[in-house]
């Protein structure tokens, strides 16, 4: 494993969204390419090795890692440019036979919000750019994960003239409409959004629900836009059986078990999850004699500094539990690693993902495939990956009442919660395994590059 810690440094002369030059002066044709392909991926604040659960670790982070190691084991290599956030955390990390993490500096060693990276985005870009050059690196294709990722694709694939293809992973646009002026992004966020749907070479959206917003709000053309959603490791999550596995995590006692995972970030959806609960202790006493809801969320690491918005939504969420008069009934457990959260939603009778906006949703996939029916807000991709009457139900966000009844509507019904159980396992397998969506991606890498080597002749 190949641990560089020296950095030339390099100016980028033009950092705007125009035409960057640099003095690192990448010479391509003095490389060699060792595999078919070798793809740079940047993920600038979803480290793949980084715990699951904090207020900025989720989806982005799992997407990245998995997708990764699945391509790996297609022969493809793959390189993940990430910041280096941490002083504990190792420059290079390999993960898989071809992938690796290689974290970049990038301002201070330590956590920045992912809103607030832009201006050390240039520094991201010439040190990533210095690297490629003394490793003396040839890349096929550059993936950008997330919008300031895909401004660093932008002078990228100026500067070393590479295709880029882009995941955008949320929408601005849609997430203000959902959190109003509770949302935290820049101003900047829409126009950086559409500059790099633009230069991008395709936009690779993580549910089809997704691209009529991209092109309503973006003014995208569809045909520029192509579907590549998240997978899910069937060896990792995959269905147990239930009593047991209530009683490996102390659950034996429990017959009405809710699961809710998720970032501690409001958007997540967690206090509908609990107000939700209050209903059916309200309304339904026979199934609160015992029901237990878990809220697994927040970062598991011990001593952390935690952010201010983190720690608001930690306060408000205990606070309705204390003042709803439920705390006998919501059981509050950190972040923790996929293997383990894996036994929380195989026990689960019901997975809750109540979020206010979600462009994909992996809880609710990792959920079905570990068996568990699923009860998700009726917004973004979760339209799309859950199936009312097969998989689980869809209720309206923000509506504690909604979630309530659908949750009683599987709780109350023995042979319905089987159908769910098998029908969400059996979705999952058949149209989400890593193998199967890291295949499609290497398709359509070869299709960008192609199109790219055509366009050049």
């Amino acid at each position: 494993m190949a641990n560089t810690t020296a950095f030339c440094y390099c100016q980028i002369t033009n950092v705007g969204l125009g035409h960057p030059e640099s003095d690192c002066e990448v010479n391509m044709t003095d490389v060699t390419n060792q595999l078919p392909l070798r793809v740079a991926m940047i993920s600038e604040h979803g480290d793949p090795l980084a715990p699951i659960g904090g207020q900025e670790s989720g989806g982005q982070n799992v997407f990245v890692y998995e997708i990764a190691r699945a391509l790996s084991a297609r022969g493809v290599r793959v390189d993940v440019y990430s910041r280096w956030d941490n002083r504990k955390a190792d420059h290079i990390v390999r993960f898989a036979r071809h992938a690796r993490v290689i974290r970049i500096k990038a301002g201070p060693r330590h956590f920045i919000a992912k809103d607030k990276l832009g201006p050390l985005m240039p520094e991201f870009v010439e040190r990533m750019l210095c690297y490629i050059r003394e490793n003396k690196i040839k890349y096929n294709i550059i993936h950008a994960h997330y919008y300031y990722s895909g401004w660093a694709a932008v002078r990228l694939k100026n500067i070393l003239g590479l295709p880029f293809v882009y995941t955008p992973h949320s929408l601005g646009v849609i997430k203000h409409i959902a959190l109003g002026e509770k949302d935290s992004s820049p101003e900047e966020r829409k126009r950086v959004e559409k500059e790099v749907m633009r230069r991008a070479d395709l936009v690779l959206d993580t549910a089809p629900t997704e691209k009529k917003a991209i092109k309503q709000h973006y003014q995208i053309p569809l045909s520029h836009i192509a579907v590549l959603p998240p997978g899910v490791s069937i060896r990792r999550f995959k269905p147990l059986d239930q009593t047991r596995t209530k009683k490996k995590i102390g659950m034996s006692a429990v017959r009405h078990l809710i699961v809710f995972a998720g970032k501690m970030e409001e958007r997540k959806g967690a206090l509908t999850a609990i107000e939700a609960t209050a209903q059916i202790v309200s309304t339904r006493p026979d199934l609160a004699e015992s029901l237990r809801t878990i809220v697994i969320s927040g970062d598991r690491r011990i001593g952390r500094k935690r952010e201010p918005k983190e720690l608001a939504v930690r306060h408000m969420l205990k606070d309705a539990v204390r003042d709803l008069k439920i705390e006998k009934y919501v059981q509050f457990l950190p972040g923790m690693p996929q293997d383990d959260l894996h036994y929380y939603y195989a026990a689960a009778d019901v997975t809750v993902m109540p979020s206010y906006y979600e462009p994909f949703g992996m809880v609710a996939i990792e959920a079905m495939a570990s068996g568990s029916p699923v009860v998700a807000s009726k917004v973004g991709g979760l339209q799309w990956t859950v199936e009312p009457g097969q998989t689980g139900f869809l209720a309206e966000a923000k509506n504690p009442a909604d979630f309530a009844e659908k949750i009683i509507k599987v709780l109350d019904d023995d042979k319905l919660a089987k159908h769910l159980r098998d029908g969400a396992s059996k979705r999952i397998a058949r149209r989400f395994r890593w193998e199967v969506i890291a295949e499609k991606a290497e398709e359509i890498y070869h299709e960008v590059i192609k199109k790219t080597e055509e366009g050049q002749k």
